[in-house]
């Protein structure tokens, strides 16, 4: 009786998309993209193809359904270089509250580094037509709170609640020009506004495994919002739908080794403010502790290929998991990413 619901559910996200984009399709209208930053050193060496190929505590960051899968408590920590010297961390906790589900917590940091703060004056008290007003005290963080909770021994679902803040720093804009009678020049008039804004958003994910092989199904809506008014300006988180394939090609290449997996994933995205895209990716795992990976974006138009490698070891009495990925820009310099995962 079970299964009928569940294929409802899958014809209901085939055709969400389809029908929220036709009501309202906001191109390059995003704001707060540091959430749409892949975290995960393992996720982004095999090209963010994770939807269904995410496991354990890193599903906080990509598919809340997968901690359903968690046993026991599990921490991680993730560092991102990433564009024009700039840092993303993101670390989380995640504990299995026996037959009822799975709770986690998740803290985002985007770190700028040092930006210094300009005003527009006269080329007659500075040549450079700026002078400079202090560095800018930028900070973007959100913090999320997930549940995800195992409905049969194929199908999971979880979702996430998160506040995310963007805060540009204090600074001057000009309000109004005043013309000095004698000299007939003109000056600006400034006033002083602390830049920022404080929004709610969510995540949803469901994970199915089909019963066949190894295959497995997932979808995820990522950043729903509200629209968000910073000044003059409307808009929303960067809101993605994503649908995608993972499996274990070892199931069918060499079911009898249990020394090797081949996973392969394939994920299929509709972001609210860019073109459909498509990810692929895959990893080999020797001895259940060494991991190869690679993986490509089609249709992006700053990130391509990726690849990485990871150790899975224990100590004391836990897991450990150290992952690294290498992921190559267009225009920029290329991308490192760092995870450590902890589970016992």
């Amino acid at each position: 009786m079970r299964k009928q619901p569940i294929l409802w559910l899958w014809l209901l996200v085939f055709a969400l998309p389809a029908n929220l984009f036709a009501i309202k399709k906001k191109v390059a209208q995003a704001g707060m993209t540091y959430l749409s930053i892949s975290l995960g050193a393992r996720e982004n060496a095999m090209g963010d193809a994770t939807v269904a190929s995410v496991r354990g505590i890193q599903g906080l960051f990509y598919n809340q359904a997968t901690l359903a899968d968690i046993e026991g408590f599990a921490l991680v920590a993730n560092q991102v270089n990433w564009l024009v010297d700039t840092k993303l961390y993101g670390i989380g906790a995640a504990y299995r509250l026996g037959d009822w589900g799975t709770i986690g917590i998740d803290l985002v940091y985007m770190d700028y580094g040092v930006i210094p703060g300009t005003r527009r004056v006269d080329k007659s008290i500075d040549e450079r037509g700026f002078e400079l007003t202090g560095d800018l005290a930028v900070q973007d963080y959100a913090v999320g709170i997930s549940y995800a909770y195992r409905i049969s021994d194929r199908f999971a679902f979880g979702g996430k609640v998160k506040i995310a803040h963007e805060d540009l720093g204090e600074a001057a804009y000009a309000t109004d020009v005043v013309v000095d009678p004698e000299t007939g020049q003109e000056n600006l008039v400034y006033e002083t506004k602390r830049w920022k804004v404080t929004h709610l958003g969510f995540d949803f994910g469901g994970l199915y495994y089909t019963g066949y092989k190894s295959l497995a199904f997932a979808f995820a809506f990522q950043n729903f919002s509200t629209d968000i008014k910073f000044y003059a300006e409307e808009f929303q988180m960067p809101l993605v739908i994503r649908m995608g394939l993972a499996a274990d090609l070892a199931d069918w290449l060499a079911p009898d080794n249990e020394n090797l997996q081949i996973n392969v994933s394939v994920d299929a995205l509709n972001p609210n403010d860019n073109l459909e895209r498509l990810y692929v990716g895959g990893e080999v795992i020797l001895m259940k502790k060494f991991a190869l990976r690679g993986g490509y974006k089609f249709n992006h138009d700053v990130e391509s290929y990726s690849f990485g490698m990871g150790i899975n070891f224990s100590y004391a009495g836990m897991n450990y998991t150290l992952d690294y990925a290498y992921g190559s820009t267009n225009y920029f310099k290329d991308v490192s990413r760092f995870s450590l995962k902890f589970s016992f």
